[in-house]
């Protein structure tokens, strides 16, 4: 049954899904009720050595888990085979460059921007925001600066807001990231904008506990 593999991946079972998908390679299509995919729901779920178990097989990959994953192999060739793609939305409402930036994945980031990614469109779910917003907010702080400067690089507008008036300096307040902030401010983010709240980034740098930094941003 399809949705076995989504229980065993939803209890980080990583020896029931290697054995799984040893056995029935086919399984990683699975698509659960709300259209995404064993490795989709893997890494959203910061189960990266789950997806690892999912990949073993070198599975043929959308280009939503291609982006997600840094498979830019893959991707250029659903790309290739679709253009249009780079204007699709996954079935939780994003495009290829908010996943792919977030998921901290600057090979695939690079490779949608080449190809003409929009840096405004805008999610089809409740945040509403655009690429760099997903960028800004990705779990891997490790490679998340290098994402957002492909983005700005690339001309996104460092003050463009998400629901709730949110600029990107806002999230990388309160994230405590200090060196995607200062991409941010080196690329005209503006710390004097406030979300709907009130707050400027200053405030969600310091409501996050980070002093230091609501210090950099008061000086500006």
């Amino acid at each position: 049954m399809s949705d076995e593999i989504f229980d065993l991946v939803k209890a980080g079972d990583v020896a029931a899904v290697t054995a799984r998908v040893a056995s029935d390679p086919g399984v990683t299509r699975a698509r659960n009720a709300q259209g995404l995919s064993p490795i989709q729901t893997a890494f959203f779920m910061g189960q990266h050595a789950m997806v690892a178990a999912l990949l073993a097989t070198e599975p043929e990959l959308d280009a939503f888990e291609a982006a997600i994953v840094g498979d830019e192999g893959q991707l250029a060739a659903r790309l290739d085979d679709d253009p249009e793609l780079l204007a699709a939305y996954s079935p939780d409402g994003w495009t290829l460059l908010h996943l792919a930036p977030w998921a901290g994945q600057p090979e695939t980031t690079r490779l949608l921007l080449a190809r003409g990614a929009d840096l405004t469109a805008v999610s089809k779910n409740g945040l509403r925001n655009q690429p760099l917003n997903a960028a800004v907010a990705g779990p891997n702080g490790e490679t998340r600066t290098a994402c957002v400067r492909l983005i700005l690089d690339a001309g996104a507008n460092a003050n463009n807001r998400q629901v709730g008036g949110n600029t990107p300096l806002h999230t990388s307040a309160h994230l405590g990231d200090t060196s995607t902030a200062e991409a941010l401010l080196a690329h005209g983010a503006d710390v004097g904008l406030r979300a709907d709240d009130g707050k400027s980034a200053a405030d969600y740098a310091r409501a996050g506990g980070n002093s230091e930094l609501a210090t950099r941003l008061e000086v500006g």
